[in-house]
């Protein structure tokens, strides 16, 4: 079947720092808390040989698989950025056998951004992937962002840079 792309985008009044830091560099803490009925658990694991990052997720009963295990290339406070390839967990090696992610968070004119996820599958060859199975994976990041942008919008002073 070859690479199966997807891009989700979403505009956030929240400025790109604050949705950054707790979207990302902070989602070990933060969205779990969020939501509880999607994720139950993020871990941020250092391979002590290699100093690589990976980001371990558990999920509910509710989502069709238990975890994923993402090798963190870029997480860039900066620029916003947060590059990761999913290496575990998932429908790897069920549908596919690589998962390559690239988020960025642009700052508008206005103070909110622009939250921009370009992913993209490489399935078996035998394997079609439909555009329901790619939207079960774009519903549920769209709502674990959209709860971060809720709780950044209730909390004002919530990740602010001091």
């Amino acid at each position: 079947m070859g690479w199966k792309r997807f891009e989700v985008e979403i505009e956030s009044p929240v400025s790109a720092s604050r949705l950054f830091k707790a979207a990302v560099v902070d989602s070990h803490n933060l969205v779990p808390n969020l939501v509880p009925q999607i994720i139950t658990g993020i871990k941020m694991i250092r391979d002590e040989t290699t100093g690589r990052l990976f980001k371990r997720t558990e999920f509910s009963e509710f989502v069709p698989f238990r975890y994923t295990l993402d090798r963190v290339d870029v997480m860039d406070e900066k620029s916003c950025s947060f590059n990761y390839w999913l290496v575990e967990g998932g429908r790897l090696g069920k549908m596919y056998d690589a998962g390559d992610f690239e988020l960025r968070v642009t700052p508008k004119s206005d103070g909110g951004c622009v939250l921009k996820l370009n992913g993209a599958y490489h399935a078996y060859e035998d394997v079609k992937v439909t555009d329901d199975d790619m939207n079960v994976g774009k519903l549920g990041l769209t709502a674990m962002y959209s709860a971060v942008e809720a709780y950044l919008v209730a909390n004002p002073d919530a990740y602010a840079s001091p």
